[in-house]
Parts: structure tokens; C-alpha cells; sequence
């Protein structure tokens, strides 16, 4: 970096190299990180897309930037931290040292009892744990600071990087205020670290004062020319898929694992395509509610075309009396225009009263004007079903691009609570003492899930879409599609 950051005149380096990132320089994905503007911001990816290295950059960065900063590099665990950051931060401290021709630290200037870094420009680096251990707590809670760095910060609880946000206010002895800035640096993991910044990303709408930059192995170009090769051979499908392609949504257990943002969400970073809602000359929507009062009510809207695809265009989703579920989707979608709404069968007890006269979840949605339908509500099989929409077909030609190659079903970017659900829908962990347990997701943010899951089982299977009669007189298809067709609710035959 410029030695005008320094207080005295060392020898300069080429102008086209950043110091702070060695001789080699910033990857290019470095250097967006670097250069964002943003409070908050998330270096995130695979291994080795040189993480570690930019947060130790930009701390000591900002500490050049403004003398007299402070600032707190940290990870979950002191121990780990001690293992692994501190050695990029100590690495990083050395090759700008080489590269300046002096010494950056004051004499005597690394404390690693107190586990403070003293630069020479009056700037101090405080290191460590976060928050694991009692006086790790202690030390955070009395933090005045300019700038921190969370190395993998997945492991850290959201609850104490708040507290790290409300130490940002930091007084310079001159009276003025540093830039102040929340780095993180972290391999996939779900958890807040993914709603808060990576989540949001890809659904383009990143939360004010947010930044994510994704950096894999491919996106550094200064690993070994195996390295990228050699952890795609020698690891598991799934651990090449979050470590390596960097992957958020690669969560272990997942219900449908064939899901992939960039496959199945419209637009997407490759396309401006929009799912928008039918048209007159495409199929009349259909959907799937899923009721709740205490937890959100989900309602999923989708339509299909002549080739068994399937568009999910649009969502409601908010916690509420019926009352208020009903007034938000009758002014969200044309009901009148919708085949039929498929909705968890339970709703039709009659657990409520109303003039002294059993009433169901069933006939408030319908007294407010969405009649509804009851759903196929078998799990394992609707589970499967879905599974069969987003799974790439390679005989099935894709409906937007044209290529032979497609899934089944594709979703709307405006479906964020859907998108949010679908890759943390996971299997519930069981025991061993069953030794052919039944399989069960977890009954977590599962409602859009179980919503979408009600609207796909009134289709049939992709793989069956020639079968001759899939509602014999006397079935359960057979019942519903008259229900359907029964003026009284508005609804067509399929």
C-alpha cells in the first residue's frame, strides 16, 4: 500500500501492488471486497479463495487508513484463532514489513498476553476469541473500535456479533470518526451468517449497508495447479458441492438435494427471465395453503404449461388471524381466476364454533371469498413428487433455454420465504435403535414447503403424465376433482 499510510517515509512499492495482499496482489475478488463501501461486509466461498488472508488485509488497511484505529480480529474459539488466523495475520504483518522496508509493529509492540498488536502509527489490533469463554465476553462488552473481523464466522452466535455491531463507535483522539466496518469471513454453513447476507444476495434484495462477495478456488489463482482437481477427486459429492463450488445451499440431509438456485430461481445472475403470473393464453393458476396463526400461513401460487412444467410465480406469507390472511392474498392474486387451491385436509375439523354451530378453518377461508380444496396430505409421497419436479430430466427439453437438459419446476426470485425454506428442509437426525426407521423431515420453517408440497400433489408424476385414467370412479382423485368441479367452490375439472 501507499507508504504515505505510515508516519515515516519507507521505500515505496511498485504502485500497481497492494502491500497488504503481498507481492502476488489481491485476486480479483479480493479487490471487490476490499473496495465496497458497505458497513457490513462477507467474504464467502469455498476453500481456498483466500478469506482469511482479506479480512488480516483490510484490518491492517483500516489501521493504516486512520491513525490511532482500533480494531478486533477474532474467530469463535481463541484456540482455533491462535491456529490458524493469527498465523495469515502474523504472514500478512511480515510481507508488508519486506515490502516497506521497516518494521510496521512498535517495538515491543506484540502484547500476547494482553493479545494486542501495537502498529507504529498509534493504530492497535486486539485479537482472540469471541465470546466463547466468560472473560472473552467481559473483554467485548468493554470494546470501543473502529473496525472487526470475524474469521469463519458461522461458528460465531449471532447474539455476540451484535454486541461486536454496538462497538462500533470508536472516537479518534483528534475528535473525528474512523470508516467503521464489520468484516466476515466464512466457508458455506446455514445459519444467521446466511440470511443476514448470502440469502438475501442471490434473491437480489441485499439488506442495506450488505455485502456478499463469493470467492472459490477457481477465483484464486495462486493455488497449487492441482489443489482444485485433487478436492473434487479425493472428497464426497456433497462436501465438493459446499466446499468447493461454495455452495449455501448445500445443507446435509436435505429433502430435495437436486435444488440449485441457479437452475431452478428466475432471474438469476446468467438471466433476466421472469416468472410472472399466467396469461390468458397459459393455463389458469393453481396453489397450495398452508394455514397457520401462531406460525406463518403459507400460500404458494403456480401454474402449468402443455409440457408438465411447472412456474411458481408468486407467495403470501405472514403470520395472522384468517381474517387478515384473507384480505392480504384477495388483494395479492385474482382468486376468481385460480382452478383450485389445494389445503391440509385437517383444516375441514370442525374445531371452531360460530353461532353455536361447529366451523372449520375450511369455511372461514371460504366465507372470506378463497375456496379451498383438501390436499393430498401424504408426506412420503409428496416429498417424492417434488423431488421428481426439481430433478433434471436429461430427456426434458427446458422451457426457457431450449436445451435438452431440464428439471420440471421452476420458481419466481419473489418467492422469498419458498427459496429461504426449501435448501434448510431437511431430514429429522433418527437413532439407531430402529433399524428401518420412517423417514420425517423436520418440522421446522417448513410451512411454504408444505404448502408447495400440497399444490405439486395434485398433479401427477412427471413419469406418469401418460397414464390413462389416474382417477378411477370411487378414488380419492376422483373425489377431489369433483369437489373441484362443484360450482359452490368456483372451481374447474382439471
Amino acid at each position: 500500500m501507499e507508504s504515505t499510510l505510515l508516519q515515516s517515509e519507507p521505500p515505496k512499492p511498485p504502485v500497481s501492488v497492494d502491500a497488504f495482499y503481498g507481492k502476488e496482489g489481491p485476486t480479483d475478488k479480493q479487490i471487490i471486497f476490499r473496495d465496497a463501501l458497505e458497513k457490513y461486509k462477507l467474504f464467502g466461498g469455498g476453500v481456498g479463495g483466500g478469506k482469511s488472508r482479506a479480512i488480516c488485509a483490510e484490518g491492517l488497511r483500516l489501521s493504516f487508513l486512520f491513525p490511532n484505529n482500533r480494531g478486533f480480529l477474532c474467530r469463535a474459539e481463541a484456540e482455533a484463532f491462535r491456529r490458524t488466523t493469527l498465523n495469515t495475520l502474523m504472514g500478512a504483518i511480515t510481507e508488508v514489513e519486506d515490502m516497506m522496508g521497516q518494521k510496521i509493529i512498535s517495538k515491543n509492540g506484540h502484547n500476547q498476553t494482553k493479545k494486542e498488536i501495537h502498529l507504529i502509527n498509534g493504530s492497535m489490533i486486539m485479537y482472540g476469541g469471541l465470546g466463547v469463554t466468560p472473560e472473552d465476553q467481559d473483554r467485548i462488552k468493554s470494546l470501543e473500535i473502529g473496525w472487526y473481523g470475524v474469521d469463519e464466522a458461522s461458528e460465531a452466535p449471532a447474539k455476540v456479533v451484535n454486541m461486536l455491531k454496538a462497538r462500533l463507535r470508536l472516537k479518534l483522539p483528534d475528535g473525528s470518526f474512523p470508516k467503521y466496518f464489520g468484516m466476515y469471513a466464512s466457508n458455506p454453513e446455514p445459519g444467521w451468517l446466511k440470511d443476514e447476507f448470502v440469502t438475501p444476495h442471490f434473491l437480489g434484495i441485499p439488506r442495506e449497508s450488505h455485502i456478499f462477495v463469493q470467492s472459490l478456488i477457481k477465483d484464486n489463482p495462486y493455488l497449487p495447479p492441482d489443489y482444485l482437481d485433487e478436492l473434487s477427486r479425493d472428497n464426497p459429492a456433497s462436501w465438493v458441492k459446499r466446499y468447493v463450488e461454495g455452495s449455501w445451499d448445500a445443507v446435509e440431509g436435505q429433502v430435495w438435494p437436486d435444488f440449485d438456485r441457479s437452475v431452478h430461481v428466475y432471474p438469476n445472475e446468467s438471466s433476466d427471465f421472469d416468472i410472472l403470473p399466467p396469461t390468458k393464453l397459459q393455463s389458469d393458476p393453481i396453489a397450495g395453503l398452508d394455514h397457520g396463526q401462531t406460525n406463518p400461513t403459507a400460500f404458494i401460487a403456480g401454474y402449468t404449461d402443455g409440457d408438465g412444467n411447472i412456474f411458481i410465480f408468486d407467495e403470501y406469507y405472514s403470520k395472522g388471524l384468517v381474517s387478515s390472511h384473507c384480505s392480504e392474498i384477495l388483494g395479492k392474486f385474482d382468486i376468481e381466476k385460480f382452478q383450485y387451491i389445494e389445503a391440509d385436509p385437517s383444516m375441514m375439523a370442525k374445531t371452531r364454533e360460530k353461532n353455536g354451530m361447529p366451523w372449520s378453518i375450511f369455511e372461514e377461508y371460504e366465507e372470506y371469498g378463497i375456496p379451498l380444496g383438501p390436499a393430498n396430505n401424504s408426506k412420503e409421497a409428496g416429498w417424492n413428487r417434488v423431488g421428481e419436479y426439481i430433478r433434471i430430466d436429461p430427456n426434458h427439453i427446458h422451457p426457457i433455454t431450449g436445451k435438452m437438459g431440464s428439471p420440471r419446476i421452476f420458481f419466481s426470485s419473489r418467492c422469498v420465504n419458498l427459496l429461504t425454506e426449501i435448501p434448510e428442509y431437511i431430514w429429522k437426525r433418527l437413532s439407531d435403535e430402529n433399524s428401518n426407521p420412517k423417514e420425517e423431515a423436520r418440522k421446522l420453517k417448513d410451512h411454504a414447503c408444505d404448502a408447495l408440497r400440497y399444490l405439486i400433489m395434485s398433479l401427477p408424476s412427471p413419469y406418469e403424465r401418460d397414464k390413462i385414467n389416474d382417477a378411477p370412479e370411487g378414488s380419492f382423485n376422483f373425489i377431489i376433482r369433483n369437489m373441484r368441479g362443484s360450482k359452490k367452490r368456483g372451481m374447474i375439472t382439471n
